[in-house]
Order: C-alpha cells, then structure tokens, then sequence
C-alpha cells in the first residue's frame, strides 16, 4: 500500500499514536508526528490509514481526528462486544470488530476500537494489530486478579495513610499495633516489607530505618537507652536461650601435657581499663644472650568447635561491635569476658609464638604452639608508659624489641604514620565523654607492633605448612611525596589517605603494603573477630595432627561473610562514633571559637582537637594547611553533617 502524503495512527511503543507520512522507501516510512518529531516507522507497524492531507494541513486535521475517534471509543461496551463473539477464537482486525459493533468499518471506528481495547485488556489479548477474544475461564481469572490487586492497593493505600500519621507522630489507633510490629520485623531481621518502600516514599531514600525507628520509640517498643543505630542496623544485642544454655555448659580448661606450660612466666596483659574481653597476654624471658618474647592469644578455638551452637552464633554475629554507648559481642559472656578471656591469676589456654632476638633485637626465629599461661598482671596502656619511663627493664626490652620492628616495617614500605585517635563514651543520662589516644605512645606502639609480628608469623607458618587460612592482602600504592609528610598533620594524613588502597581477604598469602609484609592473616583476636577464630581453629589442628577442620571452599564463604560484615559493622561504629561527637559538640561548643585546619580546595576544614570534618561557608583566603578560627554554623548529629564559619 503506498502511504505517502496519508494521516496514519502506528504502534510506538505499544501505543498508537498519529502521524504523517512524508515519504515512503520499500517498507520504510519517514513519519512526522504533531510535535514535528521526526521517526522511521517500519509499514508492519502502521494500524490505521485515515485519509491523505497535506504536510501543513496535517496537525490540526489529526487534532479533529483524535477528538472524533475518542467520542466513538466512549462509545464502545467492551464486554458486549466480547459477548457478541461467542467463544471464537480467532485473530480479529480492528475494522472488523468495528463493523460488528457499530455496523460500519471507517478508520475512525476501527482506531476507537483499537484504542478501547488497548485500554481494557480484560476481555481481548492483543497480537500485533490484531486482537483475539480471551475464554470465559481467561476472563473470570483476570477478573479475580484485578480485584485482589485493587485490594493489595487500597490495603497499601491505608497502610500508606496510617505510617504517615506514625511519622508524624499523630496517631494512636489500635490497629498501629500490627504496623509497628512490622516495622520492629522490618528492622531486625532485615526482611522485603512494603514499609520500607513506603517509609521511603514519605521521608526519602536512605531515612526509612531512621524514620522508623523514631516510630518504634516513641510507641515504646523501643527502649530508651538502646543504641539507636543497633535498632536501625537490626543488630540483636541479646543471645537466645541455646547460645547462653551452650556457653553456660563449658568449663575451664586445664593444663595438659600436650601444651606448652607457661605458667611459671611473668605474664602480663596491656588493655583499656575497660576491656574484658582479654585477647593477648606478652612474656619476656632469656636465654643466654638471647630475649624470647612470648605472644599468647586466648584459645577460643578449644571452647568453640566447627558448626556447633555457638560458632553458628559467632558466623551470624561476625564481630563484636564497639559503640560509644555499649559493645555487642560475638560471643556470650561466660566465654567472651570469662573462660577464654585471658583473666587475672587463672590459668587460661592459649595459641602462643615463642619468637627468638639477638642482644641487637634482631628476630632469630619463632615457634608456633599450644600453650597455657597464668597471668600475672594486668595492666592498662598508662602503666605501661609510666613504667617505660620508670625504666621497667622488661617493658623497655619489649618496646625497644617493637621500635625495631616498626623500622623494619618502614623500611619495607609500611605506612607508620598514625594519628591520635578519639574515644568517645557514653554513660546514663547521655553523659558523653571525650579523651584522646597517642597511637605513638610507647604502650600504644609495643602492644600493636607483637600483634602486628604475631600475625605476620601465622601468615608464614601457614604458607610454610599448606594450611588454608584468610590471608589478608593490599596491593602497593603510590609513593607519597616526601614534601607532603612535611605538611600540617591534618594535611598530611589527607594526602595519605589518598594513596590508600583497599585491603582484601584471599586465601593465596600476598604483599600487604600498608603493614610491610609479605604475607598476613589475623589470628590475634578470636574472641571478638569471627575470622581469627576460623584461623585460630586451622592453627590448632595443624599443631595436634588433626585433620583441618575447615575446607577452601569454607574459607571463602567465611570471607564473603566477613567482607560484607566488617563494611556493616565499620559503617555502624563510624555513624554511631560521628552522632555522639556531634552530640557532644552541639552541646558543649556551639558557640566556641575553635582551631581548624583547611583542608583541599578551601571547601572544608578539620577541628585540630576533635578530627571532625565539614564544609566551612568562607576560609577567606586562607591555603589548604593553614590553621583558622572557626565556629559552628549548623550541625546534625543524626545526618553526621556539620558546617563551620571562620570567625
């Protein structure tokens, strides 16, 4: 059929739409629509052919058109015309059906057709251009289906309604019962539910956990002196009944002679004087002219076995979770501060590395084993470096031992720069208190360099012996300039950051360039770090010639679980950390002039005493590296967002 110069109705996207043909080439035709747009439109696609016009003519012809063809389609009883067909089964074109129901087949009808039951689908399916009566059973089937559908979305609509007012904080009706009890399942075991698109849709993205939160606070299913970000993330503090019931039925461990007995050592701990979950415990001895160290890691592996109660538990929980408010542990008490915590003047089971220095403290060699210890002090970090500085001869051979360790490490790469840290609690009554960590303090440097020693020597042993472990790898990164580690600190350890590259598990030992090591696993916290405890566990079996408890295909989904875990939990430590130093600084410094350094680009500055960052409206015309006086502009501790202004 040639088409030049015709008002056409074609398929765009299933929907019919007018146009004009300008110019037609084999099965192709150059179609402008009344918009002037224009489109290759194959002829297969053309359902209608109205009457021919001119170019000009064409978009208010086709206006009168439409208008016409949509007076006929209200026209149209869809179902009498399904009804009139009997049960015929056949492909019908739109002319057809047109002349069966208006008794005439002009375009006008046959489009108000096309149009009618392109909008209705419940009584015809559409083929092409053409359309075939659905059967009774067809009909009677998506009938049912709409009306369950317009249920599902008037029960959304009211469920809709009802959240609204909940954010609000406007309602109080009984049936909000079953909505919060959605909202507290939503949030704890992480599972699809429409309140969450909802949530979404009346906040925003990204607030929905927030919002219900304040919900489930305020109907007081929530407890006010719960971590709010545990609630939001759908951290469980508690354990259930089997994992209490397993961790009650252990009992102490005792010496044996297939351990290493260490008992007769001074062995001593360094920690927080809050810490009680005691990972690492150190001893110092000689040997002619020779020191031997002793690292000794609490055994959780002798207490928890592969795939019983609680190593189900430790697998869900992955790590224990440090907030400024509470700390959620992998593991129950009884174990986790009690049986396998390396506790005062008891004798605790331990895998432990005996490593060999010269009078020079140069490493010699090392020794992996089972051990028990008995431990003799506890001490915190500040004892520590008040007996460095009182010349405690064992403690200064052990830090002298570490600095030795750290050049080593530098020398090979390793990134030594640390930055003071903040520790940030909060007691009853949102009493929130601030001290600062040296990294660089003596103490700091001894207890981080052995684990640092410790885990790079399970590394090896691992490797040595085809012991398949979680082998932790970063590759190198780009050199820093040597300008740069002159900058002001905030400056400086910005540009770091910048040549950080990501560390990863693997089961291939590797180069970890941040920590200058050829090779690394960790293995010296598996009280509180799921991953140390199935890397502890291979350890242990190796040392009694036991079959390895956990196979490579084990190991990888124990690092699939790991990874995803460790970036939940460092994004809930980091945001609950941020939300109280902003509390904190909302409430105590909001007017204060305080010390900041800008940052790149002059768009943002550091608190040189809280680390802090944010946004500053104008540093004027100060360079990245200057310190400014700067105020509070605006802060929000629950969006971790805080803005400055020089003043």
């Amino acid at each position: 059929m040639f088409l030049e110069g015709q008002i056409i109705e074609f398929l765009d996207a299933d929907q019919l739409r007018p146009g004009y043909v300008r110019k037609q080439e084999r099965d192709r035709l150059q179609v402008i629509d009344p918009r002037g747009r224009h489109v290759s439109v194959n002829g297969e696609r053309v359902a209608i052919v109205h009457c021919p016009s001119s170019e000009n003519e064409f978009p208010g012809l086709a206006k009168r058109i439409l208008e016409r063809v949509h007076e006929r389609q209200l026209e149209i009883d869809v179902e009498l015309l399904w009804g009139s067909l009997g049960n015929g089964a056949r492909e019908y074109q739109p002319l057809e059906l047109a002349e069966i129901f208006f008794s005439e087949s002009t375009p006008e009808t046959a489009s108000a057709v096309f149009h009618a039951l392109s909008d209705d689908s419940l009584f015809f399916r559409r083929n092409g251009l053409r359309f075939i009566p659905k059967t009774s059973d067809q009909v009677a089937n998506e009938q049912t289906r709409r009306v369950r559908q317009r249920q599902r979305e008037e029960e959304r609509e009211k469920l809709a309604a009802a959240i609204k007012r909940l954010v609000r904080g406007t309602s109080n009706e009984p049936d909000n019962e079953v909505i919060l009890d959605r909202l507290q399942s939503w949030l704890r075991y992480k599972t699809g539910d429409d309140v969450e698109a909802i949530l979404e849709e009346i906040v925003g993205t990204g607030r929905a956990r927030d919002a219900a939160y304040d919900i489930l606070l305020r109907a007081g299913r929530v407890r006010e002196d719960t971590d709010r970000f545990l609630v939001i993330a759908g951290v469980e503090e508690s354990f259930g009944p089997a994992s209490i019931a397993a961790a009650d039925a252990l009992s102490p461990i005792s010496y044996t002679t297939d351990r290493s007995d260490f008992r007769d050592l001074h062995a001593l701990t360094i920690d927080d004087e809050d810490t009680l979950e005691v990972d690492d415990a150190v001893t110092l001895r000689t040997e002619d002219a020779d020191y031997i160290v002793g690292i000794h890691i609490a055994d959780a592996a002798a207490f928890v076995s592969r795939g019983e109660t609680l190593d189900t538990e430790a697998l869900k929980r992955a790590s224990t979770i440090y907030l400024p408010t509470s700390i959620v542990r992998m593991l129950p008490e009884r174990l986790s501060t009690d049986l396998a915590s390396l506790r005062q003047d008891v004798d605790r089971p331990t895998l432990s590395v005996e490593v060999r220095f010269d009078s020079q403290f140069n490493l010699l060699d090392y020794r992996m084993v089972r051990g028990m210890i008995h431990v003799r002090e506890r001490l915190t970090y500040e004892d520590v470096d008040e007996r460095i500085d009182g010349e405690d001869v064992d403690l200064v051979v052990l830090h002298k031992i570490a600095l030795k360790l750290r050049d080593s490490r530098a020398t090979a790469g390793a990134i030594t720069f640390r930055r003071p840290e903040l520790k940030i609690r909060v007691y009853p009554g949102e009493d929130i208190r601030i001290s600062q960590i040296d990294p660089n303090a003596a103490s700091r440097i001894l207890v981080s360099e052995l684990m640092v020693l410790l885990n790079g020597i399970a590394a090896s042993v691992a490797a040595t012996n085809a012991v398949p472990v979680i082998f932790r790898t970063q590759e190198p990164r780009e050199p820093l300039p040597l300008e740069a580690t002159q900058l002001p600190e905030a400056l400086a350890f910005e540009r770091l950051r910048r040549t950080f590259k990501r560390s990863r598990l693997s089961l291939t030992p590797g180069l970890h360039s941040g920590l200058g090591l050829s090779a690394y696993t960790q293995v010296s916290s598996p009280i509180r770090r799921y991953a140390d405890l199935v890397t502890q566990r291979q350890f242990a079996a190796m040392l009694q010639h036991q079959p390895i408890p956990h196979t490579p295909d084990e190991l990888l989904r124990v690092i699939a679980s790991a990874e995803a875990a460790e970036s939940e939990i460092r994004s809930l430590e980091d945001r609950s950390t941020t939300y109280w130093l902003l509390k904190y600084l909302a409430r105590e410094k909001k007017d204060a002039v305080m010390k900041a350094t800008v940052l790149d680009k002059k768009t943002s500055v550091e608190l040189d005493e809280f680390y802090v960052r944010g946004r500053i409206i104008d540093p004027g015309s100060a360079e990245p590296g200057a310190t400014i006086p700067v105020s509070i502009d605006a802060i929000d501790p629950l969006r971790s967002e805080i803005r400055f202004k020089r003043v």
